[in-house]
């Protein structure tokens, strides 16, 4: 879906919609709950299926853009497990989902300026007043040493949406692991956002201008291969990049995780012999389902000395959202709900650590956790502890 797209223009695939609710369940037999709307209410006007009625009611002139509308639209996860299971909508439209339609239901009712209050309306002013969304250049906070910065090697580290210690945190580890494989990186960072979080929420004035500067730079860059260790980044730039820019060229993206295990591999990295360790591995929404990355993480904490990896019941595309992105305020305390299902989920494998590869992740599982929140560790986080 392109920026120009509008409402009239999904017509088709909104009334091709069998209200099957297919979109709110993983694989028979077990049949289990994959979306979060639909976990906390089971109602399927709590669904990407219901947020699509409501799209053609307001198509047909059944109802109108509104408060309430906008309010159960934002708190939508945007999660992407309703696209893995609907064939129905891209059948009519082969490069439209399910969460496609969102999306621009979003942007039909931020032009109206029907906007949820909280954190969601401070983001819109924020866009609204600078173009982007804050945030720092990786060098104003990580120290990335000589031996590793290079403006000559063939691969990109993208460091965008640099906004929470989170990401910083990462980002740290990241740089230690590559001075610990000897690996050198030019490096790419914005004051800002890729502009993944404005496009998702439905920030869309002015995004082609950012993603088109953003776009030129990596460009002008020449490099070959794109490093990512922000999952949303990577999706983003990946998959809807090409959609939103006609200059658009193909590149060669690879995430952290990957480069972690070819390293662990080929014994550029080796595991300490430390203290034996027990944990679950959270697949992030944008880097399983979006960019079909499952099995790198996991062989690479199972590479590493002592860790024993214990499945969560629902994982790899049927794993549920961590909540972090359901910032509307139709369902009260929504975000911290969905991650506690999720915390639930984890306590029950007994696992003494919950991982995951993506900072939103991290935040809202620590979030939850409160004084147990040290129990969630980014993937770069411990892969850099346990290694030298």
């Amino acid at each position: 879906m392109n920026l120009t797209t509008n409402m009239e223009d999904m017509r088709a695939a909104v009334y091709a919609c069998l209200k099957c609710n297919e979109c709110t369940y993983g694989a028979w037999p077990k049949n289990q709950t994959i979306c979060p709307l639909y976990a906390q209410d089971r109602n399927f006007v709590f669904s990407a299926g219901g947020l699509v009625s409501l799209a053609r009611a307001v198509l047909k002139g059944q109802t109108d853009y509104s408060e309430a509308l906008s309010s159960l639209a934002f708190t939508c996860a945007a999660c992407g497990a309703c696209d893995s299971k609907c064939v129905i909508v891209r059948s009519i439209n082969p490069v439209m989902a399910l969460s496609d339609i969102i999306r621009l239901l979003r942007y039909e009712l931020v032009k109206r300026n029907l906007v949820p209050q909280g954190p969601i309306k401070r983001m819109y002013e924020q866009a609204n007043k600078n173009g982007d969304l804050p945030g720092k250049e990786l060098e104003e906070v990580v120290k990335v040493p000589d031996e590793v910065k290079n403006g000559r090697s063939d691969t990109l580290l993208v460091a965008e949406c640099m906004h929470t210690d989170s990401d910083v945190s990462s980002f740290n580890a990241a740089v230690a692991l590559l001075g610990k494989m000897k690996k050198q990186v030019a490096l790419f960072s914005n004051p800002g956002c890729c502009g993944s979080t404005l496009y998702d929420f439905g920030f869309w004035d002015g995004l082609r201008g950012l993603v088109e500067k953003r776009w030129q730079k990596v460009r002008d860059s020449g490099k070959k291969k794109l490093l990512f260790v922000n999952p949303h980044c990577q999706e983003f730039m990946t998959n809807k990049y090409p959609k939103i820019l006609e200059s658009f060229t193909p590149f060669k993206g690879q995430h952290f995780s990957e480069l972690l295990l070819d390293a662990l591999n080929k014994g550029k990295l080796k595991s300490k012999k430390i203290g034996k360790v027990k944990v679950s591995y959270h697949d992030p929404c944008f880097l399983g389902r979006g960019l079909g990355i499952y099995e790198a993480p996991r062989k690479a904490l199972t590479s590493l000395y002592g860790v024993e990896l214990v499945e969560m019941e629902r994982n790899r595309e049927l794993s549920f959202c961590c909540g972090a992105r359901a910032q509307g305020t139709y369902f009260e305390n929504f975000a911290e709900k969905t991650a506690r299902k999720r915390i639930d989920e984890f306590l029950e494998t007994r696992a003494d650590l919950l991982i995951t590869a993506c900072a939103h992740c991290k935040d809202a599982f620590r979030r939850v956790m409160g004084a147990d929140a040290n129990r969630v560790r980014d993937l770069i986080e411990l892969v850099n502890e346990r290694v030298e």
